[in-house]
Order: C-alpha cells, then sequence, then structure tokens
C-alpha cells in the first residue's frame, strides 16, 4: 500500500517516496511568546499522527520542530515589534525569562495531549552563528545586500535566475507589495524592491534581543529562523517540510528561496509540502476580541486530554474544521466506545466464537487505506470505531481472538495519538469524591441529566474517570 499526500508546492497528491532511508522531516513550532491555543494544537497533533504513521508503517524518522524566541514581528511585514519583546514588557518579565516559563510551559501540554515529540526542538536564539553564516553565503551567491545595518532578499534578481519559488500555485505577480502586505516607511527607503525581506534586522536602540554581526547589532529575520535549523538538522534537501496555512504564504516561500540561494542548489530543498487548515469555534474565526479563543490550558481543565485527541483525531487536517462544546462531546463518546470494548473484551471469559478473527484482519486494512490517502483520520477512526462496536458483539470470541483484538483496537488508536488504556489507582475511603458521585446518582435517577454531566466534568478535571456500568458506578484516578 502507498502512502500518497497532498504537495502544496505541486497542488496535487503524490505518493511518498523518502529520499533516504531516514524519513526527514521540519515542523514550524511555537512563537513561544504565548499559549499554545486549539489552533496550535489540532496542527501539531495532525503532524503528531503522520510520524507516527510512518513509524507504523516501518519507515524511521527523524523530526525537528523549532521554537522561535525571537525575530516574529507583530507584522510580517519586516517591521512592527518583536512579539516576544512585546509580551514580555506587558507582562514585567526579561524576554528570555518569558520565554523560559513558555517553554516548559509547552513541553508540558504537549506531553499531556500525548504528543510523541521531536527529535530535536532547536531554539531560533541557539543558532546566531549559523544565521549570521547563512547570511554571508547568501550575499555571497549574489541574492542579498545590505543597507544601514539591515540585509534583505534580492527577491527579483532571484526570481531572474531561478523564478521565484511559489506555493499553492503562486506567482510572483501575485506578490503584494513588501511579501506581507504593507511596508513601513524605513522598508520603502531601503528595498530596492518592496517585494524584498529582510534577512538580518539592525536593532533600534530600545531593542533588548540584540548580537553582533558584521552588519552591526541586530537580530535575524523570522523566515531566515527555519532555513537555518533545518539545513543545520536535516541537511541541504530533506523529506517533508509541514506548517499551517498561514505559512503557504509569505513564510514557506521565503525559507524555500533562502534555502536555495544559501546552498547555491539546483534541485528543491524539500520534497513535501504539507499544510494543516485554520480551525474555527463554533463557526467563526478564533479571536481573543470575540471572546472564543481557547488554549490548551483551558481545554485540559474541563477536558480529558484523551477526549482531546479523540476528537483532533476525527479531523483531516486538510480540511477547516470547527471546535465546539458539541464536537468534544461527541469525541468523549467515542472514546467512552473505545475504552468500554476493551475493559468488556477483557472482563469477559470468551467462548468458541471466531467471528472477530475476520474483522481484525479487514480494520488494519481499511484503517491503511484510509490513512493512505492524505491522512484522512477521520475515516480511519470510523473504522476504529466499528471494530470497537464488532468486539462488543462477540464477547464469546474464544479468549485469544478477544485478547488479539484488544490489542489491535489499542494500536491502531495509539496511530492517531489515543493512548485508550491508562494506569488507573482506585479511590478508596475518599469523602469528598464518595459524596460527588451519590449526588451524581440520586440526580440520574431524577433524569437531571445536564447537572449529572456537571459533576462528571469536575471530577474529570481533577483526574476522576467515572464509569456507568452494569453493577453500579465506578471511579479511578487516570496516570
Amino acid at each position: 500500500m502507498t502512502l500518497n499526500l497532498y504537495n502544496t508546492l505541486n497542488g496535487k497528491k503524490e505518493p511518498f517516496e523518502p529520499i533516504g532511508n531516514v524519513v526527514r522531516i521540519y515542523s514550524c513550532g511555537q512563537t513561544i511568546y504565548e499559549d499554545m491555543h486549539v489552533g496550535n494544537a489540532k496542527t501539531y497533533s495532525a503532524w503528531d499522527i503522520l510520524i507516527r504513521y510512518l513509524r507504523w508503517k516501518g519507515y524511521e524518522v527523524f523530526h525537528v520542530m523549532n521554537i522561535t524566541d525571537v525575530g516574529h514581528l507583530t507584522d510580517d511585514a519586516d517591521q512592527g515589534e518583536d512579539k516576544i519583546e512585546k509580551s514580555a514588557r506587558e507582562k514585567k518579565l526579561e524576554p528570555m525569562e518569558l520565554v523560559t516559563r513558555q517553554v516548559i510551559k509547552f513541553y508540558n501540554e504537549m506531553d499531556r495531549l500525548n504528543m510523541c515529540g521531536a527529535n530535536v526542538y532547536p531554539r531560533a536564539t541557539g543558532h546566531m552563528v549559523e544565521m549570521i553564516e547563512a547570511v554571508e553565503d547568501i550575499m555571497e551567491n549574489g541574492y542579498a545586500y545590505e543597507v544601514n545595518g539591515t540585509v534583505y532578499f534580492d527577491v527579483p534578481k532571484f526570481a531572474e535566475d531561478h523564478g521565484y519559488p511559489m506555493l499553492g500555485g503562486r506567482t510572483i505577480e501575485d506578490l503584494e507589495v513588501g511579501a506581507g502586505g504593507r511596508v513601513g516607511e524605513r522598508e520603502l527607503k531601503e528595498k530596492r524592491s518592496p517585494l524584498d525581506f529582510a534577512l538580518w534586522i539592525n536593532a533600534p536602540p530600545e531593542h533588548l534581543m540584540r548580537w553582533t554581526s558584521p552588519w552591526g547589532e541586530g537580530y535575524p529575520g523570522w523566515h531566515l529562523e527555519c532555513s537555518v535549523m533545518g539545513n543545520k538538522y536535516l541537511g541541504e534537501t530533506f523529506d517533508i517540510h509541514a506548517g499551517g496555512v498561514d505559512h503557504i504564504f509569505p513564510h514557506h516561500p521565503n525559507e524555500r528561496a533562502q534555502n536555495i540561494a544559501m546552498n547555491d542548489l539546483d534541485e528543491e530543498p524539500v520534497k513535501y509540502w504539507l499544510h494543516s487548515a485554520f480551525i474555527t469555534v463554533d463557526g467563526e474565526k478564533m479571536s481573543k476580541s470575540k471572546g472564543n479563543y481557547y488554549t490548551v490550558e483551558d481545554l485540559l481543565e474541563e477536558y480529558d486530554p484523551m477526549v482531546i485527541r479523540t476528537f483532533f483525531a476525527g479531523l483531516h487536517y486538510r480540511s477547516q474544521s470547527d471546535f465546539s462544546e458539541k464536537a468534544l462531546k461527541e469525541a468523549e463518546k467515542n472514546l467512552k466506545t473505545m475504552e468500554n470494548a476493551i475493559r468488556l473484551a477483557k472482563e469477559s471469559e470468551g467462548g468458541s466464537g471466531e467471528e472477530l478473527k475476520e474483522s481484525i484482519k479487514d480494520v488494519k486494512n481499511g484503517f491503511e487505506d484510509a490513512m493512505d490517502e492524505d491522512l484522512n483520520t477521520s475515516l480511519a477512526l470510523s473504522k476504529i470505531l466499528n471494530f470497537a462496536r464488532a468486539i462488543n458483539r462477540n464477547l464469546d470470541d474464544r479468549p485469544e481472538i478477544l485478547l488479539l483484538a484488544v490489542d489491535t483496537l489499542k494500536e491502531l488508536a495509539g496511530v492517531l495519538g489515543i493512548r485508550l488504556e491508562r494506569s488507573k489507582t482506585i479511590i478508596q475511603g475518599d469523602e469528598y469524591i464518595d459524596l460527588l458521585v451519590d449526588i451524581r446518582e440520586e440526580l440520574r435517577t431524577k433524569k437531571e441529566f445536564d447537572l449529572a454531566d456537571k459533576i462528571r466534568d469536575e471530577l474529570a478535571s481533577r483526574g476522576i474517570v467515572v464509569e456507568d456500568t452494569a453493577d453500579g458506578t465506578k471511579w479511578y484516578q487516570t496516570g
């Protein structure tokens, strides 16, 4: 079976054929000035599933995800304030103090969401020597120039020699002024062309984060960072570069141009470019001003992390998806369907049936068919859920077949980042939890299910999972 991926470079699905024995992947990570939000997490989940699936198919994978801790300005068109400095000032922190706090939080939340993690998380501030050397190489190859301590990439010169490497079917004529839509007064005076973008920026006196360079004290342009860190850890050419649809322009075309210019390449620096679509909230664009902005911290206070991963698994990475309480409730229901199938199968004494034997083969094939079609996780998850229901219908199968079915269910769900079996610590003698569970049971008897669900959600926020079984209500602490 062949994996097909939609390559933004060519605008079509292509068979995945890695360059070498190890699949080398770079994914754009967090600009660490603020907390990870649900849209970030959806994108990271998509690439986590990609990596898990490649490993499931037998590939060795080396994954790099950057952390941007300098150079990403409030306006992507080479102007405005550094986002790290702005956020640190508002919080009355040193920039690197903010970064340290945010990086620790980022790692913790990624771990709680069961992301398998990158092999390397390079930070921009740790690669200044390499970035300065890259700018020097681009200048030496004739594709950059310096004005008043700022170095600009010469887009028209590069386009003349190579054709400007756009993504998503764009041409250089489609470029807006300043590659980001706006150009400041300084840039208009300094740039040879409004299409040019900054590789190295001269730091004004008030700018805290600054490094010594051949052009004076300054800091790197946002686009430069990913080119340099990808090149350092993955080589001049590698297999996959992944990010959000907002990176299709201008970040990734600029990055691609830099890769070619700094290494004087005659071939594509990246074979496959993948992009994850945005997520909306109750049908609207997520925005702090609209009050519909959800951070991962917000979600983890209310929902089991595996509910969140189940929700993400039900979304196709290239489809614009909607986040809502209803969608999370559906994900919670789907998670319980899988977990209950495992519990019932393990509790069953089995019998002489063999109905699941063929279902195990079918679900693996169906799962792989779905995933091979550009990571159709939504279809893959539906195959897993149907298999869980098949387990429930065939609890009188032979014990060894039931055990194999459980292992298969856990294996396939795990490829989607869903951990079905977690350590459980049975709670005994906790009067507070006993009281809440008793109240919940009474509310359920009175059919006041909304209030009962609120108690269950409160328990879940404290790491207590409540299960309603034929033998009564059971509860345990997840680990």
